[in-house]
């Protein structure tokens, strides 16, 4: 299970990898409310509250550039101290769904998966 503020980091990270392309697309947005009905517990709020809030600061962070390497490593950071092996690797799941989701991998996701994977300490051979 996770607790409040890694799932609100998880879904941080895949918004993110929804949004590195330029858009929004609600297929990758059907994939993070799956993964939030499984696991959002009513007192961490209201959802679609949080998820607006997100929506506009990635919208700034990637349309601006501004600090989107410096919140990257802030999120994986906070992912990789928060989360257990097991978790890490469900949250990376999460991003890849998120990514595959809209049938188009963009170099902007494979590169944004390639750090997530890098950060997190998983190495492709």
């Amino acid at each position: 299970a996770f607790d409040e503020k890694a799932l609100k980091d998880a879904v941080y990270a895949a918004a993110l990898m929804s949004y590195i392309d330029g858009e929004f697309h609600d297929s990758e947005w059907d994939v993070i409310h799956d993964f939030v009905d499984d696991h959002w517990k009513g007192h961490y709020g209201d959802f679609d509250e949080h998820r607006d809030n997100i929506k506009q600061e990635i919208e700034y962070v990637v349309s601006t550039k501004s600090n989107l390497q410096k919140r990257l490593n802030d999120i994986v950071e906070e992912l990789t101290s928060e989360l257990t092996s097991n978790q890490r690797n469900v949250v990376l799941n999460l991003v890849g769904d998120v990514m595959a989701a809209d049938g188009v991998l963009t170099l902007e996701e494979s590169k944004l998966f390639a750090t997530f994977m890098d950060k997190m300490g998983i190495r492709l051979y």
